[in-house]
């Protein structure tokens, strides 16, 4: 089964023609060519919404987008339809010849060949879901959803097409109903990590911290150098007290990667919370290596000088922050303090 939101990119050739490769390898060397070999470039069957092109045009109807939950939850049942393996060759063909299509960003390409070989093999599972990823990558959002339905229509224990859905729905505000989705997606692959993931972060958006933590903890269990998963777990852990927890996810993070500032800024604060102050100190100085413009790693830094009675140092880090903050209130306040501090200080 299909476990990830795009077409696989860990394709076998063994088993097509001559002509097939040569087409493979000709359709790479002009992708290449044609949008580089970026790392960072994005996968073109995104499903997650902060990605997606604010220039596209979806077409959703109402029908679809109040589509009931029990259409999208269909009782479990046994398969009837069928996978990659158990398709024939020019089915297969064509399902490949999209696969690559996709993965290099020519979604009409994609289309058309998937197309192709649901002709051969009209209950082929892997495509159905596939066009749907498509088709959702377009805007044509009616089309996704009916492709996926099909999928679990076919297939009632495709567990990535709930994620799929999900995603759907929580662009849409459906937040209950998309973590009713995530939910049965996990119930039928317990190590889905993006669905743990998705989980994990709506709860915390939720401010449900405990459910939260409890989907990144099962997230860890597979996958333990998750940067994100690391962070979230480390700011919910701070949430809810647990500073000892918390900086044992950030300490992770850290190792992962050094030069990420937000990370350095709540170690900071862990260590501000345990009165470990040289730690914290420490932390935001990093955090100010890192970003200079870090206005709240100087005011943390102005609020520890001062319970140190280091007014002088204090008054310079509000004084840091406020260049970048001018008219913050607190900082302006805070700063006047410093000053009378140390006026009281001096001789008379």
């Amino acid at each position: 089964m299909n476990k990830n939101p795009v077409f696989p990119s860990n394709i076998k050739f063994n088993f097509f023609s001559s002509r097939f490769a040569f087409f493979c390898f000709s359709l790479i060397l002009f992708s290449l060519f044609l949008w580089g070999c970026s790392k960072n470039r994005e996968s073109p069957y995104s499903t997650d919404s902060s990605k997606k092109s604010s220039a596209l045009k979806l077409s959703v109807t109402d029908k679809i987008l109040n589509i009931p939950l029990s259409e999208l939850l269909p009782p479990a049942g046994p398969r009837t339809g069928k996978l990659k393996k158990d398709v024939s060759e020019k089915a297969k063909e064509e399902y490949m010849y999209g696969t690559i299509a996709g993965q290099y960003g020519k979604t009409f390409v994609a289309i058309d060949h998937i197309k192709r070989a649901l002709s051969f093999e009209p209950k082929f599972i892997d495509a159905h879901h596939n066009l749907g990823l498509a088709y959702f990558k377009l805007g044509r959002i009616d089309e996704a959803v009916q492709e996926w339905l099909t999928t679990l229509h076919l297939d009632p224990k495709y567990a990535e097409t709930y994620y799929d859905l999900s995603v759907f729905l929580m662009q849409n505000g459906r937040t209950k109903d998309a973590i009713l989705l995530l939910n049965r997606c996990i119930e039928i692959d317990s190590y889905h990590l993006k669905a743990r993931f998705a989980l994990g972060k709506t709860y915390q958006k939720l401010g449900n911290n405990y459910e939260a933590i409890r989907s990144f903890q099962a997230y860890k269990v597979k996958d333990r150098g998750n940067l994100e998963v690391l962070i979230s777990l480390g700011e919910l852990y701070l949430m809810v007290g647990q500073l000892e927890a918390s900086l044992k996810e950030f300490e992770s993070a850290t190792k992962i990667d050094d030069k990420n500032s937000m990370v350095h800024f709540q170690l900071g604060i862990a260590y501000q919370r345990k009165k470990q102050y040289s730690n914290s100190l420490s932390h935001f100085k990093r955090t100010l290596e890192l970003t200079p413009d870090y206005s709240d790693a100087y005011v943390n830094m102005g609020d520890i000088y001062a319970i140190q009675r280091e007014y002088a140092s204090a008054l310079s880090s509000y004084n840091a922050a406020l260049g970048i903050n001018p008219k913050n209130p607190y900082l302006q306040k805070k700063a006047a303090e410093m000053e009378k501090k140390l006026m009281e200080r001096e001789p008379k």
